[in-house]
């Protein structure tokens, strides 16, 4: 009896004086909202547990207070996979005893189902809206409405705002794949449905008719009453709130439409309200950002790269690309200094991150990218010999990773890039044996990759220009026509077959027109 009373007068002291609990619920994905038992749950700070028959489960809390964050740990059931990742990674707790969040699963397998349905169709949408604009520049060509220069230009940056959104849709097929029909409104049903069936112009119909920016500034004027109202409106709060996910889903999905068409106007005005409407979804602003950075609106894709620089929850990796954007954006405006502090934020925390995990590829391709535009940044500044060391930096890291890894076509992308910064800083500083090893072996690093995939547009085009390079280089360096003329026909022979691929490509014509001149001059 007295070592029963020991015990429980331990456990009663030794208690914590307090503790939160937030009761939660897990569903299947659309299933009507089906409840899923067994499924193992465990949160930092938290004692783990199971979700009963019914789907519900109880965390308890030593250590928190309502309205401090939460994280998830792990999430497990034996053939499901979970749907709703991202939504449970920022959580707060609540001030009643509910979690905030319901966790969704999937039976395995169907996210990649949906996913590959959402991207076929996103994908033929993209080409018939990049068909579409191509037909009606050339419409206004041959109606005179535009110069030949001008068709050039506008079809250029045509061809790269296509390639950028195909690179978008693996990204954006996973995310409408993970939307769980049971918790969205009638609205954003029937316009995914049409979506799903193809139905594009309709899709944009329904949601447009249903006034998403007026709604959206609704919000915005209920959140700020809600939010200067001296009494407690938490219902009203949670209304809203949940409203206004309804409305980011739609607006969205409304967004997707217009950007397969490339009507990038209509979709400005969308991710504004986007972003007033939740300026804490990293998601959100960093979709927005790289958006806002592609169409040129360079105060409003900085402004949104330092907001995910400071935001409480951004992932150290994350901070450094956003810095690596900010960058690129200083770069692009002249703003050298800022773009110099900004890649140099990026390369000393990739630095930090791969002290402590120098195995993870991730991190190793990514400091060597931040070196290679330190690089890039101090050779503009006139310090070559600054650049020359990052060029290095940036070379050692590339050679490791496709020492490691030979079948990764980028790493010996990477690699020969590279050494064509190192050729060419070399040359500029006189070191002309330096200078020529490194050329040749952009070159040849250039050939395998171009003899490997001679589809490959990117490829092709970098063998020509590192073979211009070498022309250059023995032209004006060593003053041997003759070597200079070889390569100058290397280059020329392939930008030849570029252009006839590629007629309206003005960067392949302009390259093709000076390496004539160039073997014209000789």
């Amino acid at each position: 009896m007295k070592r029963f009373f020991f015990i429980l007068t331990f456990l009663v002291f030794s208690s914590p004086s307090y503790a939160l609990v937030q009761n939660g619920l897990v569903r299947e994905q659309n299933s009507g909202k089906t409840a899923i038992g067994g499924v193992q749950i465990i949160f930092n700070d938290a004692v783990p547990t199971t979700s009963d028959d019914y789907g519900k489960f109880r965390l308890l809390f030593n250590t928190k207070k309502p309205g401090d964050f939460i994280f998830v740990n792990e999430i497990t059931k034996n053939g499901y996979e979970l749907v709703n990742k991202k939504e449970l990674e920022i959580l707060k707790t609540s001030n009643s005893d509910q979690l905030g969040q319901d966790i969704i699963l999937a039976k395995a397998g169907k996210i990649e189902a949906a996913k590959k349905e959402y991207y076929n169709i996103s994908d033929k949408a993209l080409l018939s809206g990049f068909e579409k604009e191509k037909k009606s520049l050339q419409s206004q060509l041959q109606r005179l409405q535009i110069s030949q220069t001008e068709y050039l230009d506008k079809f250029t940056t045509l061809q790269e705002q296509y390639d950028k959104q195909k690179q978008a849709l693996d990204q954006l097929a996973d995310k409408f794949a993970r939307v769980n029909f049971d918790d969205v409104e009638p609205l954003y049903l029937e316009a995914l449905e049409l979506f799903k069936a193809g139905k594009i112009l309709e899709t944009q119909k329904k949601l447009e008719g249903a006034d998403l920016l007026h709604r959206a500034d609704q919000r915005i004027k209920e959140r700020e009453r809600i939010a200067s109202a001296k009494s407690e409106i938490e219902q009203q709060d949670a209304d809203n709130k949940k409203g206004t996910q309804q409305d980011i889903l739609a607006i969205q999905l409304l967004v997707q439409t217009y950007l397969l068409e490339f009507n990038y106007d209509k979709a400005e005005a969308l991710y504004d309200r986007l972003v007033l409407l939740d300026n804490t979804n990293l998601d959100i602003l960093q979709e927005t950002a790289d958006f806002y950075q592609q169409i040129q609106r360079y105060e409003k894709a900085t402004r949104l790269f330092n907001i995910i620089i400071a935001h409480p929850q951004v992932l150290d990796w994350q901070r450094a690309n956003a810095y690596g954007h900010i960058g690129e954006l200083s770069t692009t405006t002249g703003k050298l200094p800022d773009a110099l502090q900004a890649f140099t934020n990026s390369r000393n925390i990739y630095t930090v991150l791969i002290s402590n995990n120098y195995d993870k590829i991730f991190y190793r391709s990514n400091l060597a990218v931040s070196c290679g535009k330190l690089g890039e940044t101090h050779s503009d500044l006139g310090n070559l010999d600054k650049a020359l060391t990052f060029f290095d930096d940036e070379t050692r890291l590339f050679k490791e990773l496709y020492e490691a890894y030979p079948q990764n076509v980028s790493f010996k992308n990477g690699l020969a890039i590279s050494y064509s910064k190192l050729g060419e800083t070399h040359s500029a500083l006189g070191n002309l044996d330096k200078a020529l090893t490194f050329f040749e072996e952009r070159s040849r690093l250039g050939k395998e990759l171009y003899e490997a995939y001679p589809q490959n547009v990117s490829f092709k085009n970098g063998l020509a220009i590192s073979y211009a390079k070498l022309g250059v280089f023995n032209r004006d360096k060593r003053g041997d026509a003759t070597k200079a003329r070889r390569h100058f026909e290397q280059a020329e022979a392939l930008w030849a077959e570029l252009v006839k691929s590629y007629p309206a490509y003005a960067e392949f014509q302009r390259n093709w027109s000076s390496i004539k001149a160039d073997l014209n001059a000789l």
